[in-house]
């Protein structure tokens, strides 16, 4: 069944040899994560019994609705494909529950180790009513190592199809590449690609319905990748911005459906006990992530409209000491050493203070969730030629290189939060990268995994 060599296997490259006119879109992973879902969640208001083939992150809010779909009993299988790193054994169906702690109900297929495949994902449908294929394809250098499957910092170029011939050539494919471990179905081996024919034409009025809950996500969609400009951000005043206002949509309307969704499926009493505490629980997260983006929100609000009262440059030594203080308990109760220092009759910078204080609180409250027990905290004070540097310094859990410069991306969590169970919508980097900007300063991280990170922030020197 599996080839002898497929490190330039990919599926994008495939569809494209197979149905020339399949155009693709240039989407966010957020963007792509909501088209998974709605697809799924397609399938569950339709009452639409589905075998689903998904290779996705695995972050647990990649898996939420399919997790939904196998416990409303209407799925026939879904299968969660692996890429096989080492060549071995597939990992058994406890060892993601670091990433995912549901995938229990999902069968684990591993595939062959493919350098294309692995920054490829897909979600493919099948069903006699409807099948489809969702296929994503992550835009960074080729001979660049994917960022551990997760999507979230990557641009990606998409094709979603209909088409019969290409869903089952893209099916053979998979199947091609699965790595027999003692967990793989015996079903999935078999010569058959499909128990039944795929559909010729799809029945219009579903396709409809379809559409058109695709059509709040369409706005989206770019047909192409913009370019980066650096915009000088005018001074005085705290502005909002498309590419801040864009994610934070995605981020309100994600939750809102999911609430919605396990409403829904409260509502039907035939539910066990476990999964209705199931969907409560998730209901509860979800309001949690709400009401915290709230706050964030109303910081930066808050933030603009104290500006006229705040006096435009502040005194390190009147303000550093009580924000420090401020974090001392958590830090103790946490067994973390946490100080500062700054020399005596330090110059002024040229900041607000109300904003000083937000930028120092957001960073030193990072440290804190990322630095385990027994570690040390230092925000300390130095001058530059380019004027006055502030300086966090702790000895957490480190930055992966190539996720610092998504840090102060809005909404955008690095692998670090992904990976262990702290909470946070990622807009505390964002709010201090827009108040140092606003300042005329600026802000440098230096990382390394597991040794620690030191945060620098520098603003010119006031001139009263």
């Amino acid at each position: 069944m599996n080839p002898p060599t497929t490190s330039e296997l990919s599926l994008y490259q495939l569809t494209q040899t197979t149905d020339s006119d399949l155009a693709s879109l240039t989407i966010s992973a957020s963007t792509f994560r909501e088209w998974v879902d709605t697809g799924i969640r397609f399938l569950i208001d339709q009452e639409i019994q589905a075998t689903v083939w998904a290779k996705l992150p695995p972050h647990s809010r990649w898996w939420t609705t399919l997790e939904t779909y196998y416990q409303e009993g209407l799925s026939e299988q879904i299968y969660r494909c692996n890429i096989s790193r080492s060549g071995g054994s597939a990992p058994s169906r406890h060892s993601s529950r670091s990433s995912y702690s549901s995938q229990d109900s999902l069968i684990p297929i591993v595939l062959e180790t493919s350098i294309q495949l692995r920054r490829e994902h897909f979600c493919l449908i099948l069903s006699p009513q409807l099948c489809s294929l969702m296929l994503a394809q992550e835009q960074i250098p080729a001979e660049e190592d994917p960022p551990s499957g997760l999507l979230e910092p990557t641009t990606l170029k998409v094709i979603y199809s209909f088409n019969p011939n290409v869903i089952q050539k893209a099916l053979s494919a998979i199947k091609h590449l699965i790595t027999i471990t003692d967990t793989t179905p015996v079903e999935v081996l078999t010569d058959s690609v499909l128990p039944f024919p795929l559909p010729s034409e799809i029945d219009t009025t579903l396709l409809t319905r379809l559409w058109y809950q695709f059509l709040p996500h369409i706005s989206s969609v770019s047909p192409k990748i913009k370019q980066e400009t650096t915009q000088p951000l005018p001074s005085k005043s705290l502005t909002v911005r498309e590419e801040f206002l864009q994610p934070l949509t995605r981020e309100l309307s994600t939750p809102l459906t999911n609430m919605k969704t396990a409403l829904q499926l409260l509502e039907k009493k035939q539910h066990k006990r476990d999964i209705r505490q199931r969907y409560i629980d998730l209901l509860k997260k979800e309001c949690d992530r709400q009401n915290t983006l709230l706050i964030g929100l109303q910081e930066l609000l808050q933030l603009n409209q104290s500006l006229e009262e705040s006096d435009p440059t502040v005194h390190l030594e009147e303000l550093v000491p009580g924000i420090v203080s401020t974090y001392q308990a958590i830090a103790e109760e946490k067994g973390i050493t946490l100080g500062y220092t700054i020399p005596a009759g330090f110059p002024a910078v040229a900041c607000p203070s109300s904003w000083l204080r937000r930028i120092l609180q957001n960073i030193i409250h990072n440290s804190l969730k990322f630095t385990p027990e027994g570690g040390r905290i230092t925000v300390q004070t130095n001058l530059r030629s380019e004027g006055v540097e502030i300086a966090v310094i702790d000895t957490g859990v480190g930055i992966e290189n190539s996720d610092i410069p998504k840090l102060f991306d809005s909404f955008y969590r690095g692998r670090n939060t992904l990976s262990s169970s702290v909470e946070g919508v990622g807009l505390g980097l964002t709010i201090v990268r827009h108040l140092i900007e606003q300042c005329g300063g600026k802000i440098e991280i230096v990382s390394q995994v597991d040794k620690g990170t030191i945060v620098k922030v520098i603003f010119q020197e006031s001139s009263d």
